[in-house]
């Protein structure tokens, strides 16, 4: 889908059923750039994976406008395998945004 991810970074995967969301979340919303607020947000799983793997967190900014960026990230177990996607649109609160 996406061939550049602007942020990549090496995480532990949390147990628990929103495991990917927990970390897919926050890679996100840092490449929307600070001040952005949340709209939506999709998660598409692929592979399974155990808590405690390692896994590589990488996420990147498909487009931004004046008020909304759009954001895309996927979770990579260390043989390759994608574990989930997820994509996002954020709300680019600004002084613009704030006054109208």
């Amino acid at each position: 889908m996406f061939d550049a991810f602007s942020s990549k970074t090496s995480a532990v995967l949390p147990d628990g059923p929103a495991a990917a969301a927990q970390l897919l979340e926050p890679a996100l919303a840092a490449v929307a750039g600070p001040g952005a607020e949340p709209v939506s947000l999709t998660l598409d799983y692929a592979a399974s994976a155990r808590a405690g793997a390692v896994v590589t967190v990488e996420a990147g900014l498909d487009r931004a406008t004046r008020t909304l960026a759009f954001a895309y990230a996927r979770l990579v177990d260390m043989e390759g395998s994608v574990i989930a996607t997820g994509a996002a649109v954020f709300r680019r609160v600004t002084e613009i945004t704030k006054a109208a």
